[in-house]
């Protein structure tokens, strides 16, 4: 086992994080709703070095709706290995890339059709991929093994969503749901949360254009895989407040597909489900918000065919035919599913993964309206969780329930420019992991 402890800053990795379209309203700030905050940061990981970059998050300046963020970061030298030649030579190289995201646009031609764009064009000294990462997959760094594979290389992504809100619901009329916050809290929404699907709530009928690109080249043959595609999700929410709910449910299904064209490595295919669910809680006498969060996720890829190979000849990759990659389709390990291990730690045919977050918003606030901030710090939220999953060659509800992988820890959460933003701590059977994410996992 290798005692690992990983610090990563990322960005939207995936649409499905955006909940719901809405317009926010601060009932202290009456002259303007926008606002803005750039925040430095400085780590050190196994995989990047010592590291030190800035993120900056734009809120409501365009458009009510949108928010904008754009961070970059560098890392120090670090002593990577080159094969080419197949000669080994020793170089050095270091982590460094940005990454941009504008959500919410919402383009003069349609009230209800609103745009997300998200890209990443990074380089990292170190990476740690599991090609192979099956429930029962072994750590086999210290030997040399293809579990987890570790090269230099980069990982280059960019995303476009259109999504569409329907005329039912809460935006039947209203296309964009006014939310008024006090201080980060919601308070003109004690009457939404919960109640029938699709008669009351937001649905969001989206369509997701992706392209990934990872290499590894510290190889001879330089290895890359290639995935680009279309995504079809439905979703439904159903809270007070999306991006940080006090009551009520949500959910999504979510069908992945690339045609192999292009430059696609090869043809693949994923469904994925989820379900939330927000219990509401009295309050303590210090305490301004008290929730129970329950989430499920399953995923599974009919097109993997673990009888064949994608390319037999190859002398390093161990990926199947119509494999999604390991960072799609049923896949576990990483900043919103099983926190306690590496990206994409698992990878399989079939997955089921199920959490449970104990949040508080105390009164205290240290960093509310400080002049020498651009932008006040409105919440402080404190978590506890608890994660369980497992991934299996087929979807068979005994073996996904056996033998499965869990985790637990703890996380700090400020709501800054409107935005959440967060700090986990997880620890699971491999060792712990730090995340600093945005947004709430769910």
């Amino acid at each position: 086992m290798i005692n690992k402890i990983v610090l990563l800053v990322v960005f939207f990795v995936s649409t499905s994080l955006f909940g719901a379209e809405f317009i926010l309203k601060d009932i202290n700030e009456t002259k303007k709703n926008s606002s803005y905050i750039v925040l430095p940061y400085l780590f050190s990981s196994d995989s990047m070095g010592l590291t030190v970059g800035a993120v900056g998050i734009f809120h409501g300046y365009y458009q009510p709706q949108m928010t904008m963020m754009v961070t970059a970061f560098v890392g120090e030298n670090m002593d990577v290995e080159d094969i080419r030649q197949d000669q080994l030579e020793h170089e050095q190289a270091r982590a460094e890339g940005f990454a941009f995201a504008v959500t919410g646009y919402r383009p003069s031609f349609s009230k209800r059709t609103f745009i997300t764009f998200l890209g990443s064009y990074a380089y990292y000294p170190n990476q740690r991929l599991y090609l192979d990462g099956s429930n029962d997959s072994a750590q086999d760094l210290e030997n040399g093994g293809l579990s987890p594979f570790q090269t230099q290389g980069y990982n280059n992504w960019i995303n476009a969503d259109f999504r569409y809100v329907l005329p039912i619901g809460e935006s039947k009329t209203e296309v964009l749901p006014i939310i008024i916050l006090d201080r980060g809290i919601p308070i003109n929404r004690d009457n939404k949360g919960g109640g029938k699907p699709f008669v009351t709530g937001q649905t969001i009928f989206g369509t997701e254009l992706f392209y990934t690109k990872w290499t590894a080249d510290k190889l001879s043959d330089e290895p890359s895989i290639n995935t680009n595609g279309l995504r079809l999700y439905l979703r439904h929410d159903n809270t007070d407040y999306a991006d940080n709910p006090t009551r009520g449910y949500s959910f999504e299904v979510k069908s992945s597909i690339d045609f192999g064209a292009f430059n696609s490595s090869q043809s693949w295919n994923s469904i994925e489900a989820q379900y939330s669910h927000y219990i509401e809680l009295p309050l303590f006498s210090w305490s301004r918000q008290n929730v129970i969060a329950l989430n499920a996720w399953s995923a599974y890829s009919p097109s993997w065919d673990k009888s064949k190979k994608f390319d037999p000849e190859a002398k390093y990759q161990v990926i199947d035919k119509n494999q999604p990659p390991m960072f799609e389709g049923a896949r576990l390990g990483g900043w919103n599913r099983m926190r306690g291990y590496d990206s994409n730690r698992f990878n399989d045919k079939a997955a089921i993964y199920g959490t449970m977050e104990y949040r508080v918003i105390p009164e205290f606030n240290p960093l509310r309206q400080k002049s020498w901030m651009p932008v006040s710090i409105d919440w402080f939220q404190t978590v506890l969780f608890a994660e369980v999953g497992r991934v299996a060659p087929k979807y068979d509800v005994g073996e996904l329930f056996s033998d499965m992988k869990y985790d637990a820890g703890f996380s700090i959460r400020a709501l800054a420019a409107k935005l959440p933003v967060r700090f986990d701590m997880a620890f699971g059977e491999e060792g712990s992991s730090m995340w600093v994410m945005v947004k709430q996992p769910f």
